[in-house]
């Protein structure tokens, strides 16, 4: 059978990326995963024995990882659309955990406005996942850097870290670091 997770749809920015923030997971513990491609990678990276607990509204993720027997695997549900499951079910159930690292997809990064995403249906997902989580590991790459969407769920003094990619122009990483999170260009 194949994987759900589908490595194949991502540039080499992204996978880049998301390697990068396998550094960020904790030694044991629990992690939450978002939707989207980059969180995806993380969870086809996790390196094998490492005993987590892993929460995620990403389908394909939490397909790819049912079998593994080192991990706890628990997929959030509420409204199913073709990569996640949101809306206020999935609120609810973040609102009853805490977990030690969320890896968060943003579609916009800007210094001014902070973390912003293109669904305003999104934003009270991403909102309960920041509130769920000791740490933020924001995934972006040069592409979602300096844009606003439609809808913020945070500041960039909320996330702990910022991993992009080093297509993301000087200035912008600058600006990035002086509003808060440890920033990565990998």
């Amino acid at each position: 059978m194949t994987s759900p997770l589908r490595p194949g749809r991502l540039s080499s920015a992204e996978d880049r990326i998301a390697r990068a923030a396998l550094a960020e997971l904790p030694r044991d513990g629990s992690v939450l995963l978002d939707a989207g491609p980059m969180a995806e990678r993380i969870a086809w990276l996790m390196p094998a024995g490492c005993g987590l607990n892993v929460l995620t509204n990403s389908i394909p993720a939490a397909l790819g990882l049912a079998s593994r027997r080192d991990l706890s695997v628990h997929l959030l549900g509420g409204r199913v659309s073709e990569e996640a499951g949101t809306t206020p079910t999935f609120v609810h159930l973040l609102d009853q955990v805490r977990v030690d690292v969320a890896f968060i997809v943003a579609d916009g990064v800007s210094p001014g406005r902070g973390l912003t995403c293109a669904d305003p249906a999104q934003v009270m997902a991403r909102r309960a996942m920041v509130r769920a989580s000791d740490r933020i590991v924001l995934l972006a790459d040069h592409t979602r850097i300096g844009n606003d969407r439609i809808s913020r769920f945070a500041r960039l003094n909320e996330t702990d870290c910022l991993i992009t990619d080093t297509g993301t122009e000087p200035d912008d990483l600058r600006r990035l670091r002086g509003r808060g999170p440890r920033v990565l260009a990998v």
